[in-house]
């Protein structure tokens, strides 16, 4: 509670310094600066350790504990509309059953969302834009399951004029993304809608887009180059070669890190961190990663602030 409080008021301050800007604004701003030391740090489902995962409570959580980047799950409903839900089914994470595309928008939201042990709470399922509603101008959302229905989502972003809100991914090679996005590739390429390309060097993906020192379709594509990547690690002997090809890449790319589980965080995860946070968090940022996507922010916003990383 204590470190809850401490963080809560620190990002108080925080928001308090930006002279006028929303926090997003700012927030964007600092992606694209050069600065290097300030780090991002992004929720991974909300604060779902105190709220039911993708809910209102974990939204209005991660902001109030300072978060630049909240990721939420979405999933279409049998009459097209997108709700906050990591699984395809119900079964987990709220009190109904079944797949979220065989119900529609009015029988799910009669359902009640279940805590991080299963258990009932009064939280309804969010709609994304509910959930957009909830956050604007205060945090960027990065949409996950985004390439389900990329285009409809999309649609749903921009009708509600929150194109700017957003941070979007994909593991797409560069021209297979831009036929995923079609004319949103525009809003890409002009900026106004935040894109960044996801590398897994892992045996378990069957694949290491870093062999050859590039990866192929980002960083050897023309003409745009991103401003951001996402590389996750299972050997941490990978790393000195991806993160040596993104330095190298125009502009230095900034550098996204899971530190969720070790299979995706080269052994340097949030659970080792909460033991030794210089040998984990710190091992990140060491080797120049300056956005970490975590499920102990509160933690980890405490330990930035020590090391001088969290200065906006």
């Amino acid at each position: 509670m204590k470190i809850r409080l401490m963080t809560a008021a620190l990002a108080a301050l925080m928001v308090g310094s930006l002279f006028g800007a929303t926090r997003t604004e700012a927030i964007r701003e600092k992606l694209a600066s050069g600065d290097r030391d300030y780090v991002f740090v992004i929720m991974h489902r909300g604060d779902w350790r105190n709220f039911p995962e993708n809910s209102k409570g974990a939204i209005l959580s991660s902001i109030r504990l300072g978060a630049d980047i909240v990721e939420l799950d979405v999933h279409m409903t049998k009459d097209g509309r997108f709700i906050l839900n990591h699984d395809r089914t119900l079964d987990r994470t709220t009190t109904g059953k079944g797949k979220v595309c065989d119900l529609t928008l009015a029988e799910i939201k009669q359902f009640k969302m279940r805590d991080k042990d299963g258990k009932p709470t009064d939280y309804n399922v969010l709609t994304l834009e509910e959930a957009l509603e909830l956050t604007r101008g205060k945090v960027l959302i990065n949409i996950d399951k985004f390439t389900l229905h990329p285009k409809e989502i999309l649609d749903a972003v921009a009708a509600v004029g929150a194109l700017k809100e957003v941070l979007v991914k994909s593991t797409l090679p560069i021209e297979k993304a831009k036929e995923l996005f079609g004319p949103y590739w525009a809003k890409v390429e002009s900026g106004e809608l935040l894109y960044m390309p996801v590398a897994h060097i892992s045996a378990g993906k069957g694949y290491r887009p870093f062999a050859a020192g590039v990866v192929p379709g980002y960083l050897a594509a023309e003409p745009r180059r991103s401003s951001m990547y996402e590389v996750c690690f299972n050997n941490p002997a990978d790393v000195p070669e991806a993160i040596a090809a993104i330095k190298a890449a125009p502009g230095s790319p900034r550098i996204w890190v899971n530190t969720l589980w070790d299979s995706i965080s080269g052994k340097h995860s949030d659970r080792a961190a909460l033991l030794d946070p210089d040998a984990n968090w710190g091992w990140w940022l060491e080797r120049g990663a300056t956005m970490l996507q975590t499920d102990y922010a509160a933690e980890m916003i405490v330990y930035l602030m020590q090391k001088g990383r969290r200065n906006f």
